[in-house]
């Protein structure tokens, strides 16, 4: 069944998403419960039952099924609520007000992810209210905390309300996109994700005696921990070009200017190249795909300037690809920094990356949608540098996916987490079309 009337399923979704970016959800505390109440409210509108439920005081998550004949398993589209702080210093609008100027939406959470909650949300009323009669389930989830860590939300749906996710077999989400030509006539290029990097949480503690700072030695804790930290920053572990990263690495280099993507249909050999080496790694997005990363993020020593403490901590950000051996990272850096008096440890337990394959029915779905929202372009596979509620799924069962139909140039998706986030009207209601007609090509009987 076609649906015409996309002019107003469009103003739906742009009205939707004023109100909900009016709803603060920063994390922390997160307030998730009050995002999950304005969902259900809308849902319940159309007649679509939803369930909420609270992981701890506040925390908020939904669940609505649009139920098809099971024929085929289902598609669970899901979003979080929760959103990371603004700093109303720095932003010239109400980083809550859901303004709408110049064509813009704004508010944090327009891109990062309020607008995929919406554009699933109008999708499924879309669908709901054009009687199309359905193959699979369409379970639209909302849920809390996945800016800091996801345990009040899909960790905990994966661990204590399994049943929401019966009879799925894939999961949609965030982050995918369609990168704008940087110059006129140049090929867009858009990237699936299939994958994510992962988090292995290191700390390095350094132990010697304490003593007062008038009178410093070689060998303080501090001093000790400096010098492991450089020796680990300065180590090298080798590139580890995966086949999905060699992919999308080749079919970037189609997109780019006559010459710049040269070496990129062979990268594990391009990389030996001391010339061709260097300028790939000078990229930062582009040398954290083929490699572990180290990143100092925390350090903590002494509670006064003028005592040498008898313990200095380092917290790293570590950040693994799929296939990487959490305890094979542990060992590599013991001896990197070959120092008995530095303990090498784990904060918490590491989550070990996963991946889905490029080669279902619903990648191929995506592909085939982007291709409609941007005729010519260019799609690949993408292992995320950051993290999503998608490796949960994917413990669960499922194939999971980020995907995001929105066509938007470095200027835009560099508002993500930053100042000023906001949201085309055209790219929201193009994304709206866009996402109903997937959902029609993979669900509708």
């Amino acid at each position: 069944m076609e649906l015409k009337d996309w002019m107003k399923i469009g103003d739906e979704a742009v009205d939707l998403m004023r109100r909900y970016l009016r709803i603060d959800t920063t994390n922390p505390p997160g307030n998730e419960m009050a995002g999950a109440r304005f969902l259900a409210q809308v849902l319940d509108g159309d007649g679509i039952a939803s369930e909420t439920a609270e992981s701890a005081p506040g925390r908020g998550n939904l669940v609505a099924r649009l139920e098809g004949d099971r024929s085929l398993g289902g598609i669970v589209l899901h979003h979080h609520i929760d959103v990371v702080y603004a700093d109303e210093r720095y932003w010239t609008v109400d980083p809550f007000g859901g303004l709408l100027r110049d064509g813009y939406v704004y508010g944090r959470g327009a891109l990062d992810m309020k607008s995929t909650g919406i554009l699933q949300l109008v999708a499924l009323l879309a669908i709901k209210r054009a009687k199309v009669p359905l193959k699979r389930d369409l379970i639209v989830l909302a849920t809390a905390d996945e800016e800091a860590g996801s345990r009040f939300g899909a960790q905990w749906v994966a661990d204590e309300r399994r049943g929401w996710l019966e009879g799925a077999e894939y999961a949609l989400s965030e982050l995918g996109l369609i990168a704008a030509g940087a110059t006129p006539g140049r090929v867009p290029f858009a990237s699936i994700v299939i994958s994510e990097k992962t988090g292995l949480p290191l700390r390095l503690t350094a132990r010697s005696d304490p003593g007062h700072g008038s009178m410093p030695w070689p060998d303080t804790a501090p001093h000790r921990l400096v010098r492991a930290l450089g020796r680990l920053l300065a180590a090298e572990r080798l590139p580890r070009i995966l086949p999905e990263i060699q992919e999308y690495f080749a079919r970037m280099a189609s997109v780019l200017p006559a010459g710049e993507g040269a070496g990129y249909e062979r990268l594990e050999g391009s990389l030996r190249d001391p010339a061709f080496r260097a300028r790939f790694f000078a990229d930062r997005h582009r040398a954290a795909l083929v490699r572990t990363t180290f990143a100092v993020t925390m350090l903590k020593g002494s509670e006064k300037r003028n005592v040498i403490p008898p313990e200095a901590v380092a917290d790293l950000d570590c950040r693994m690809l799929a296939g990487d051996d959490p305890e094979e990272i542990v060992a590599w850096v013991r001896q990197v920094i070959a120092d008995p008096h530095v303990e090498v440890s784990l904060t918490s337990t590491p989550k070990v990356p996963n991946l889905s394959p490029p080669d279902t029915e619903l990648y191929k779905s995506l592909a085939d949608a982007l291709r409609r929202r941007a005729p010519g372009v260019v799609v690949a596979p993408e292992i995320m540098t950051r993290f999503t509620d998608n490796w949960v799924f994917r413990r669960c069962g499922l194939h999971a996916y980020g995907f995001g139909p929105f066509v938007l140039d470095e200027g835009e998706w560099g508002r993500i987490h930053g100042n000023d986030e906001r949201i085309s009207v055209e790219t929201l209601t193009a994304g709206v079309r866009c996402s109903t007609e997937m959902l029609l090509d993979m669900a509708a009987a």
